[in-house]
């Protein structure tokens, strides 16, 4: 079973066929962060309907024992990954795979590229194979090289219960506040978005910062309790919230294809003087 809700999230974008080719994975848990990519190799390749329980085929066990010829999991040789274990991968990837959907590596230690073994990747991951996918474990996303932090998705795991309870907490609150100054405020509104730009969130939490927005919305729509400083919302007529909910759901649809973040808030602030 797969313990962390990010790492979740990853089986709805497979049903969906919106699985990026290669992820970064900050975590504070390199242990259970493979354990749980396993889980997600099993779930990827299986070719029925995934059930931790079923025996019908050999793929599970050949994952957990490490022994699937299409899965891959390097760490550092010493204090670095170097060039000759990408060149090894790179080798071993050639081909389509015969045992899985997926040729799949996992990287336990990306902040330990050095330039030589990232040059490398970088040729390995710049033109992805549609049958590759790629998992590359870190404590600190800041530590990697940014020629590869910049192609990958990238996803915070955490195993901390409270520690992923700070992390949403602080969403929640900067999209209250958010709401606040271009709701209530309406002053140079379109200004405020260098408030989220600052803070450097990554994708996922620009979802789930929008996420808390539209349920904001949908309270108000069905006359749940809401903060207090967005109380005024409550002015709004039916129409103008249905509005609201109609254009976050499609900032939310844009985001989920890469839109660019910065153009989006803009849209988004455009939309809502409109």
């Amino acid at each position: 079973m797969i313990k962390n809700a990010e790492l979740k999230s990853l089986v709805k974008k497979f049903n969906e066929n919106k699985l990026s080719h290669v992820f970064l994975m900050e975590t504070n848990d390199r242990n259970a962060i493979l354990l749980d990519i396993l889980e997600l190799c099993k779930i990827f390749n299986c070719p029925n309907e995934f059930d931790s329980s079923c025996k019908k085929c050999n793929l599970c066990h050949l994952i957990e024992t490490n022994s699937l010829p299409s899965l891959k999991i390097i760490a550092p040789d010493g204090q670095a990954i170097k060039k000759s274990q990408m060149e090894e991968l790179k080798n071993d990837f050639v081909g389509i795979p015969y045992l899985s959907r997926y040729n799949i590596y996992i990287i336990n230690g990306a902040e330990k590229f050095n330039a030589s073994s990232a040059n490398t990747m970088l040729k390995f991951i710049e033109e992805p194979e549609p049958n590759i996918l790629g998992f590359l474990i870190t404590n600190n996303k800041e530590n990697v090289i940014n020629t590869i932090k910049s192609r990958c998705e990238i996803i915070k795991a955490y195993y901390d219960t409270e520690q992923s309870q700070l992390i949403e907490e602080k969403i929640k609150e900067l999209a209250e506040d958010y709401l606040y100054r271009i709701e209530v405020e309406k002053n140079k509104s379109i200004l405020y978005n260098k408030v989220i730009l600052d803070e450097k969130l990554e994708k996922e939490e620009v979802l789930a910062f929008f996420q808390i927005i539209l349920n904001i919305y949908l309270d108000l729509l069905n006359g749940k309790p809401i903060v207090e400083k967005l109380e005024v919302l409550r002015e709004l007529s039916f129409q103008e919230i249905i509005k609201r909910i109609s254009l976050v759901n499609e900032v939310i649809d844009r985001l989920n294809y890469n839109v660019n973040v910065n153009l989006l808030l803009d849209y988004f602030v455009f939309s809502l003087e409109d």
